[in-house]
């Protein structure tokens, strides 16, 4: 199932909206208040449709599965020492800019005077620390099946339960970070971290479905290429280092699985209501 036009579309799509949004945060304000001029932006928001559309139609393009889809491992699993060392080195900077997170969280002496939930949605150290837990947990969660790509001689049992933890750990996250950066008037500030979230979270919520024999190439592909967008876009935000370690590792983490689903052998086409396959 060899494709390149999707993972290229997607770095070239990744590095376009990486320049433009550069250029908004640069020209795209009032040096005044500080909010965004009328109509910046509206270069990105466009590419990021068009780009949204052609991954459509390019994902769409990819032949859908039987009843009986995909297997993780067995689907992913491949020779090129390549593209598993880009996967892991992704897991690992998720991990990494976890690390950090709960270091930094521990290491703060701003200890916050009240007590319940409504210090959830600020970022405490106890936030903090919380955050970068579920980055370091959806990260660990992943390198067994990360290693389990590598093509054996063998059947070797693996169990797709672990993989679970990732697309819950970002769900919790992406909560916490939509209720910590809403509290910024300014939606320009933000979407874009939140869409990288959303498509890592969807990511790795596709990519766990093939350990159940329940994965759909063609979402899956399309969250991971989004995602690797998205996330490569974020990267021109000003955040901290584990967050910008997060979307770098989660750029590098989902355009690996989209590559190791890609290079894999492809599934039988599932049949129409006349008997013939979507190939034919």
């Amino acid at each position: 199932m060899k494709n390149r036009l999707i993972p290229l579309t997607a770095l070239a799509g990744g590095a376009a909206a990486l320049a433009l949004r550069l250029l908004q945060l640069k020209t795209g304000y009032e040096a005044d208040t500080g909010l965004p001029a009328p109509g910046s932006g509206i270069a990105l928001a466009v590419l990021l449709a068009i780009l949204a559309a052609v991954l459509v139609l390019f994902s769409l393009r990819l032949p859908a599965e039987a009843k009986d889809g995909p297997v993780f491992p067995r689907d992913f699993a491949t020779e090129n020492t390549g593209l598993l060392a880009l996967t892991v080195a992704g897991l690992f900077l998720i991990a990494a800019s976890g690390a950090l997170d709960i270091f930094a969280g521990a290491a703060s002496s701003d200890i916050p005077q009240e007590e319940g939930l409504v210090t959830l949605f600020i970022l405490t150290p106890q936030v903090r620390i919380l955050l970068g837990a579920l980055a370091l947990i959806s990260a660990v969660s992943l390198l067994p099946a990360a290693t389990a790509c590598r093509k054996r001689p063998e059947e070797t049992d693996f169990s797709g339960t672990p993989m679970l933890a990732a697309p819950i750990c970002m769900v919790v996250r992406l909560v916490l970070a939509y209720r910590l950066e809403s509290m910024n008037p300014v939606l320009g500030d933000y979407y874009l971290s939140l869409l990288a979230l959303v498509f890592l979270t969807l990511t790795f919520y596709r990519l766990s479905s093939f350990a159940y024999q329940a994965g759909q190439t063609r979402r899956f592909v399309l969250y991971a290429a989004g995602a690797a967008v998205t996330c490569v876009a974020a990267l021109a935000d000003s955040h901290a280092l584990p967050d910008k370690l997060l979307y770098l590792g989660g750029a590098l983490a989902s355009m690996g699985f989209l590559l190791l689903r890609l290079e894999g052998p492809e599934v039988p086409a599932a049949e129409n209501y006349d008997g013939k396959t979507e190939q034919e």
